[in-house]
């Protein structure tokens, strides 16, 4: 009998993927949400429950079972940021192919301006990543430090400076209106 559920995860019960599941699905997907985009987070997070079916093994024995989780969900949101750059450059290819030739497309529909998930967006990368596994994940700065793989000290200070920087981001954006 597994003694973790990480252990029950890598003998493949199916009530242990459903806890975990229940458990862990609200606060990965707002994560996924904050680093990728709400229409990825879903994809991204499916994702994830599905490499750990296909990779359970490695779970036994895991210490800290969210932490391991909100590290392949930043692999899963690394993966698809390059399958898209990949994508928008080869349609970038094709666009530029057709304009050569004269067949003219249409732009692609403007999404509506939200302030803060631009402000968000604009962050550097590993700020952006602290902030969302911090607020949407709710993990403490400790396992955040876990996750990415640095020093307490540095995961608190990525979060701090994007906080400054979302501050001074928001209030120039609230001037400008």
């Amino acid at each position: 009998m597994a003694s973790t559920l990480a252990d029950s995860l890598a003998e493949g019960d199916p009530a242990a993927f459903a806890a975990l599941y229940d458990r862990l699905s609200l606060r990965l997907f707002n994560t996924a949400r904050t680093l990728s985009s709400a229409a990825d987070a879903e994809d991204i997070v499916h994702d994830v429950f599905v490499e750990l079916a296909r990779s359970r093994q490695r779970l036994a024995g895991v210490i800290d079972l969210e932490a391991y989780v909100f590290t392949m969900l930043r692999h899963a949101v690394s993966r698809r940021h390059r399958r898209f750059a990949i994508d928008r450059k080869a349609v970038g290819l094709i666009a530029a192919e057709r304009l050569r030739s004269g067949v003219a497309g249409e732009s692609p529909p403007r999404l509506p301006d939200d302030d803060l998930a631009a402000a968000v967006a604009a962050l550097p990368a590993e700020q952006r990543e602290v902030i969302a596994l911090k607020i949407d994940g709710g993990l403490t700065f400790a396992e955040i430090a876990a996750v990415m793989h640095t020093s307490l000290n540095t995961a608190a200070s990525r979060y701090r400076y994007a906080l400054e920087k979302l501050r001074a981001s928001l209030a120039t954006t609230e001037v400008q209106r």
